[in-house]
């Protein structure tokens, strides 16, 4: 392993880390006031376990270096992001957010869907 690839290797990991913070951290936008002033995302129950399942996921995959479980972190939120668009406004809406957190779910899940192709990318050995 050359040292160009170690370091590649660590800057997927370290943002592999930032996204999955990131998302735990914005868990505690379930705190916030209804208020539409400074409520930046609506985060509910369901979308607050959500966001959970994808920080595990992504901090499983930045420790191990699994490829794969950046991709089901992603595929995880964009699939409830996806989810939570169509149902918007509707009478059944299993995550009860709205276009707030489907932008934040939408998010999380293309930057770890890029963290996926980062870490399969073909390496240089110079």
């Amino acid at each position: 392993m050359t040292t160009q690839t170690s370091t590649q290797d660590a800057r997927v990991q370290r943002v592999g880390y930032g996204l999955s913070v990131g998302a735990a951290v914005s868990i505690v936008l379930i705190l916030a006031p209804s208020n539409d002033a400074v409520r930046l995302a609506k985060v509910t129950p369901i979308a607050a376990l959500v966001l959970l399942a994808v920080a595990v996921l992504g901090g499983l995959a930045a420790r191990t270096g699994k490829a794969a479980l950046y991709l089901a972190a992603g595929g995880l939120a964009l699939v409830a992001a996806v989810l939570q668009l169509v149902q918007f406004g509707q009478p059944t809406n299993w995550i009860g957010g709205n276009g707030s957190t489907a932008a934040l779910l939408a998010g999380f899940g293309v930057g770890f869907i890029g963290l996926f192709y980062a870490a399969r990318a073909p390496r240089n050995s110079e």
